[in-house]
């Protein structure tokens, strides 16, 4: 959620940034003609009381019939104001949730992953002495995965990990778990289900309530590790000294890919379900601070997948791309040999006080005084996509698959060969 200060000075630059995420900017206007509705009805309210509490204390004790009269006549003023009053704040709150952070000057713009723009690269591109295969066609050949039975079972975008491959999914899981701790992050395993104030606090509600899944009125699947791991602070006021919080969660995310349709309809890139270790910063209000994390967890994404040995690429997520909280993101896109072309595999992003204010999560500076904090998150490892690239750069000759050597002391195999 925004300041609503800074779009009352700043209306044409959060309408800009507003319709640069692909929003529209009459929200804007909507939220300002509320806000000066708000504003009125608070002070002639605040007004009413003020007179009320000066006739409570007798300042016109020797008028008692014009002290009554005069007393009734607040009362019914307020008894009509203030419920108008909250319908206006209840607008207003709505509305608010419904404006997106502008993004950082440096964020290309755009509508499509096509836009983002390309800071570096890593890794050689493999090449094969033999016609590679994709990876549905490796994983099946080698009895790692049923997309019928799993669709026969669960319907569209679902899937059965067999085999050796589940072995390598959970070692992928324990092995960024390792890394991560030993980095200083604090683990969690959160809930996956989770209250609508979560989500509307992690800036997932409004904008993304039909990509999930309801399990009561108040009780959902969350979509991403990020949002119980944001929303265990909410409410709270941190004390400086506390910071940065920096936490790793193990879960599992369910999305309904909801405008995905047409995209990766088969196979195990864009799915209902999955595992994911996720990271989250949480650190003082200071915009220096947040761009250095922001660096700084990418640079861990990075090690991860150079200790995978998977060519990769780090863009700049344009625009039109970004969720309505983030100021800016990196992903890291990983090459997918098949599709001649890098995939993506991790998100890291920066948000500001979008989600705390949203969440409520302040921090005690030396002062005594309070602000609250900024936030940040970054992929851990996500399976089963992550298995896309890997299989697919590690396949060999024999229809085999080499298992990176960083893993192999986890999965206990360093080869799933042809049965």
């Amino acid at each position: 959620m925004l300041n609503i200060d800074l779009i009352r000075k700043n209306p044409e630059k959060v309408k800009e940034g507003t319709q640069k995420k692909g929003y529209d900017p009459k929200i804007v206007d909507r939220v300002l003609k509320v806000d000066e509705t708000r504003r009125q009805l608070i002070g002639e309210i605040e007004k009413y009381r003020q007179e009320r509490n000066r006739l409570a204390h007798g300042e016109q004790a020797n008028f008692a019939k014009a002290t009554l009269a005069k007393g009734k006549k607040i009362k019914e003023m307020l008894r009509k104001l203030e419920p108008d009053l909250r319908a206006v704040e209840e607008e207003f709150n709505n509305l608010m949730l419904q404006i997106p952070i502008p993004p950082a000057e440096n964020v290309p713009p755009g509508k499509t992953e096509d836009d983002n723009k390309e800071m570096r690269k890593w890794g050689k591109l493999p090449k094969f002495s033999f016609k590679p295969k994709d990876y549905i066609s490796l994983m099946e050949d080698l009895d790692l995965v049923d997309l019928e039975r799993g669709a026969k079972i669960g319907g569209f975008r679902q899937y059965v990990i067999k085999n050796e491959a589940v072995i390598l999914e959970q070692s992928l899981l324990r092995w960024s778990i390792d890394v991560l701790v030993k980095k200083g992050f604090t683990l969690f395993r959160p809930t996956c289900m989770v209250k609508k104030s979560a989500l509307e606090g992690t800036g997932m509600f409004p904008f993304g309530k039909d990509d999930s899944y309801p399990v009561d009125k108040d009780l959902f699947l969350s979509g991403t590790t990020e949002v119980p791991l944001m929303a265990y602070h909410a409410g709270e006021v941190l004390e400086e000294e506390e910071l940065p919080k920096k936490y790793a969660g193990i879960s599992v995310a369910f999305r309904k890919e909801v405008g995905s349709y047409g995209k990766d309809v088969k196979g195990i890139f864009r799915v209902h379900e999955f595992w994911q270790t996720e990271q989250v910063i949480i650190c003082k209000n200071d915009e220096k601070e947040s761009l250095s994390w922001w660096e700084k967890l990418v640079k861990i994404s990075e090690e991860l997948m150079q200790a995978l040995e998977i060519p990769y690429r780090v863009v700049l997520v344009c625009s039109g791309e970004l969720a309505a909280g983030q100021v800016a993101r990196y992903d890291i896109e990983a090459w997918v040999p098949s599709q001649k072309k890098y995939r993506e595999t991790h998100s890291d992003a920066y948000l500001f006080d979008f989600q705390t204010r949203r969440l409520n999560i302040r921090y005690r500076v030396k002062d005594g005084t309070t602000k609250f904090v900024h936030s940040l998150n970054n992929t851990g490892i996500a399976v089963p996509r992550i298995l896309i690239p890997l299989i697919e750069n590690y396949q060999q000759k024999d229809g085999s698959v080499l298992v990176p050597k960083v893993l192999q002391k986890y999965t206990g195999f360093k080869k799933i060969s042809p049965k």
